[in-house]
């Protein structure tokens, strides 16, 4: 990956080195790069990224060359790239809370923040207009909360929700005022909703709270939305889990995922779905039920359903730590998905000589 990324930068150097793009302050310090936008009377415009990151890489080397960005720019800011992972870049991510890249964030020469953008732009036109409305001063998280505190509508708190998320603060407080709007179609909008679940922990009374008003948000937006958008909550965790990589979630939190999902009756045929049913099992150690879950279900899933091989992979990698019985029934399992079905079997074969070598 890292060296396509390399290549990737080179190919992409080379088509905009011409270019009068964006003039990027080399070999300088934050601190000394302020001192430069004090002196020139600018803003200064921070570039933050990493070395893996393609979108920042595309966002160096397709965009900021062009000479409509370096026409916006070197007028208006004192610009600086700087890796997150390296040197001071730390001490600043800290500071400014950098939590995903690229984020470009826009201040002043005092080194206090008016505002960022996270995330690359498909084009410079796209990234210009984003910069153009970041850099007006209504639209920065204090005055947007300002106008949100005047006069509490759906627009003001979605403005600013989206800008404190950006920022890295928590839109809760923002979030949960809105839901006191009257307005139904407002409250169980798709746009809000996809904001509260994506920042809702499933764990907290904030998710119970939503879930008592359920009946509703599948009545606005239809029962498949609501219940893909519910899972999503902790789709992600219940991944860890299952793959047992660090987390900080117990028995009863993996519980009342597994729960919540079989209540939701996602389609049977979506392999993603079973998922939390599998970190429950890992989570208790449960291998003789978890094993005859695979033979019951996971089996009988459609075999070019790429989830469908990330289970199965979930329960290859728990072959050491099982028994000898247990490791035989995983051992037939492989041999019957292998039997029965002709796209599985080099797969299925693959896995049983892996699990053969391990021994």
């Amino acid at each position: 990956m890292k060296k396509t990324l390399v290549i990737l930068m080179l190919i992409l150097t080379a088509i905009g080195a011409s270019a009068q793009g964006v003039d990027f302050v080399k070999g300088v310090s934050f601190k000394e790069a302020l001192a430069k936008a004090r002196k020139e009377n600018k803003m200064l415009f921070m570039d933050c990224y990493t070395s893996w990151c393609v979108p920042c890489a595309r966002m160096a080397h397709e965009i900021f060359p062009q000479k409509v960005c370096g026409d916006y720019f070197n007028d208006k800011f004192v610009c600086i790239q700087v890796d997150m992972e390296k040197g001071e870049g730390v001490q600043l991510l800290k500071k400014y809370m950098v939590q995903s890249y690229p984020t470009f964030i826009i201040m002043d020469a005092d080194g206090k923040e008016i505002n960022r953008l996270t995330g690359g732009s498909p084009d410079a036109a796209t990234f210009l207009t984003r910069m153009v409305e970041a850099v007006k001063p209504d639209n920065s998280v204090v005055a947007l909360k300002e106008a949100f505190d005047k006069e509490p509508n759906y627009d003001n708190g979605m403005k600013l929700a989206k800008a404190q998320i950006d920022h890295g603060q928590d839109p809760a407080p923002t979030l949960d005022e809105m839901y006191k709007n009257p307005w139904e179609s407002q409250r169980y909008s798709r746009e809000y909703l996809e904001l509260v679940f994506a920042t809702t922990d499933f764990r907290s009374p904030r998710f119970d709270h939503l879930m008592l008003d359920k009946y509703k948000m599948d009545k606005y937006l239809g029962r498949e939305v609501v219940n893909q958008m519910i899972f999503d909550t902790y789709r992600k965790p219940m991944y860890l889990v299952a793959d047992e990589r660090p987390n900080n979630y117990t028995v009863d939190d993996v519980r009342k995922a597994a729960f919540i999902t079989a209540m939701l009756e996602l389609p049977v045929d979506d392999a993603e779905s079973y998922l939390p049913r599998v970190a429950l099992y890992v989570m208790e150690k449960d291998y003789d039920t978890m094993i005859r879950f695979y033979e019951q279900t996971v089996r009988y899933l459609p075999g070019n359903d790429a989830f469908k091989g990330i289970l199965e992979g979930i329960l290859l990698s728990k072959y050491k730590k099982m028994n000898t019985a247990q490791q035989k029934k995983v051992m037939d399992y492989l041999k019957k998905c292998a039997d029965t079905s002709t796209y599985e079997s080099k797969s299925k074969q693959e896995a049983i000589n892996s699990l053969i070598n391990q021994k």
